[in-house]
């Protein structure tokens, strides 16, 4: 890649977490801290079986009060479905946001230059009407988006950098050795 663009990655979903219980609700089920979770602060965690396989990747912001879960669209029902297997007596709501909210990438360190963000993963700020934060993973795999849906064209057109394709991100994700939930690892299988 030479030159720095957006992509909207269609293949993701988002689920709102509300509730006061939110965080400690998250915090024995998934593979992250949850007090690191921030309006400034997003962490990349895991849904695993009981002896530490894979189940589902994805990433995990604060946005006003609630949660926002950015995770494969296609497993989103999967997802969803096994949180809410331990529910029980919290206060806390699950909701399919996907049709407020579209997942979008800037990829590489060069995006992050660009868009004044610091090199620091995880490291998140207002954006557009939702939220911009460094890739938790890995700072060379630049900038990820959730955005409002319909207003997420013209806010990624307001960064100045060019539309990409969904091609280039993968390109940049598969040369930093980034796993892209179940594209790359075996549900029930992998050990991440």
């Amino acid at each position: 890649m030479t030159d720095p663009v957006h992509v909207l990655l269609p293949t993701r979903g988002v689920i709102a977490l509300t509730g006061p219980d939110g965080r400690a609700f998250l915090q024995g089920l998934v593979s992250n801290d949850m007090t690191r979770v921030a309006a400034d602060r997003a962490v990349y965690a895991a849904f695993l079986t009981p002896q530490g396989k894979f189940l589902h990747d994805f990433f995990i912001v604060e946005r006003g009060d609630a949660l926002l879960i950015d995770c494969e669209a296609e497993r989103l029902p999967d997802l969803k479905r096994r949180l809410g297997m331990f529910k029980l007596r919290s206060k806390v709501a699950l909701e399919d946001a996907s049709q407020r909210f579209a997942v979008a990438a800037a990829p590489g360190a060069e995006a992050l230059a660009r868009l004044g963000m610091s090199e620091e993963p995880g490291r998140g700020m207002e954006f557009g009407g939702g939220i911009a934060y460094v890739d938790p993973r890995l700072a060379a795999m630049g900038a990820r988006f959730i955005l409002p849906r319909e207003e997420a064209a013209a806010a990624l057109a307001a960064t100045g950098l060019g539309p990409g394709t969904v091609a280039d991100y993968d390109r940049l994700r598969l040369e930093l050795g980034l796993p892209d939930g179940s594209r790359d690892l075996e549900i029930e299988k992998s050990i991440l």
